[in-house]
């Protein structure tokens, strides 16, 4: 009602003024950021935790890259949208804003647990080589924005916040929380897929063409080793050999049965840092091809190489370092010679093959 048109003895009644929000204490907005580089954190710590499981990527040999690749991204991407709805919700305060941010600490709390933990673990079978590593990870990333968010919302204004019930219509908000777990679904489901499609592809054998058969399969793993050793500085020799040789699983049209030869060698101590320069180096040129260089879980060096004649090539750092080569599955034509070991281990084993002296 307008002023000069109120009669005379009645008291004027107050204008009608816009409801405006007000903005979040500094604190508040705070935590609101620190829950945003929370989510943030826990993206960084997935994207580690896949490639650290690309290290143990084997060509033709299935390593439960998926299932690992996929129970990291079960456990810690469900912290994006509780993290984000948190936020959201902490610019209106009340009591959905108090749901959001209990969410988001119990599910930070329930993740460390779980990834601490790898025999709980969803597919705990396949969470092998160093998984705790991922937790230790989480936990380094992500412990002091967690205490320093606790810190936050225990200030009286944040609480005096997050007690107060917002004025406003939630129907906004609420489709926003729909679109922001709608994305996140999307995005976990695209993710996921893309993890099966690489795990698939290293984890394929290929058939055998023919080209390479049993007979100088062992001969040619001896050859790369020899010369990938000849490019080590001061090499020492090597401390054990192991030869596993194990079936594809299938055979060739002709009906041959198919096998993949892995030989390892174990290295004695030396400079090890000027070994690793020296492998990379060496596969990185002529028929090889380098596919990986990076650290596994437990942080140690990995180096992985192809060759043009379906050899795959590996170097392992940590406590025992050691040669790793295997080669694609060839066709089992008769009895393979023995071949003596490079190096002069004092241990040598030979697994799968009754080789003839």
């Amino acid at each position: 009602m307008k002023p000069l048109l109120t009669p005379p003895g009645i008291a004027p009644a107050p204008l009608a003024a816009r409801g405006r929000a007000a903005w979040p204490p500094p604190g508040v907005r705070a935590l609101q950021a620190l829950l945003l580089a929370e989510a943030a954190a826990v993206v960084a710590v997935w994207l580690w935790s896949w490639r650290g499981v690309q290290a143990y990527a084997w060509p033709g040999v299935d390593s439960g890259l998926t299932e690992r690749g996929l129970a990291y991204l079960l456990v810690l991407a469900p912290a994006v949208p509780v993290n984000a709805l948190a936020a959201i919700w902490l610019g209106r305060g009340g009591r959905r804003a108090r749901l959001y941010l209990a969410a988001a600490g119990a599910l930070a709390l329930v993740q460390g647990l779980l990834l601490l933990t790898p025999a709980a673990m969803p597919v705990r079978e396949a969470m092998t080589d160093g998984a705790a590593a991922v937790g230790t990870a989480f936990l380094t990333a992500t412990a002091p924005i967690l205490f320093a968010g606790a810190a936050l919302a225990a200030t009286a204004k944040a609480r005096a916040w997050l007690g107060r019930e917002p004025a406003r219509p939630r129907g906004r908000i609420a489709g926003v929380e729909t679109a922001v777990w709608s994305l996140a679904l999307l995005l976990a489901a695209g993710t996921g897929a893309e993890v099966h499609r690489w795990s698939l592809a290293a984890a394929e054998p290929g058939e055998p063409r023919g080209e390479y058969t049993e007979a100088g399969t062992w001969q040619r793993l001896e050859d790369a080793v020899a010369e990938t050793t000849g490019a080590l500085p001061a090499f020492s020799g090597f401390a054990t050999r192991t030869l596993d040789v194990a079936a594809c699983g299938y055979r060739t049209p002709a009906g041959l049965a198919t096998y993949r030869y892995t030989l390892t060698y174990e290295l004695r101590t030396a400079d090890f840092p000027a070994y690793e320069a020296a492998v990379r180096a060496r596969w990185a040129e002529g028929d090889y091809e380098l596919t990986y260089d990076g650290a596994t879980f437990e942080g140690v060096r990995r180096i992985t190489a192809e060759r043009a004649d379906e050899i795959a090539l590996g170097y392992t750092g940590g406590d025992a370092p050691a040669l790793t080569l295997a080669s694609g599955c060839v066709e089992r034509v008769g009895e393979p010679e023995c071949i003596r070991a490079q190096g002069e281990p004092t241990t040598d084993v030979i697994r799968g093959i009754a080789c003839r002296e």
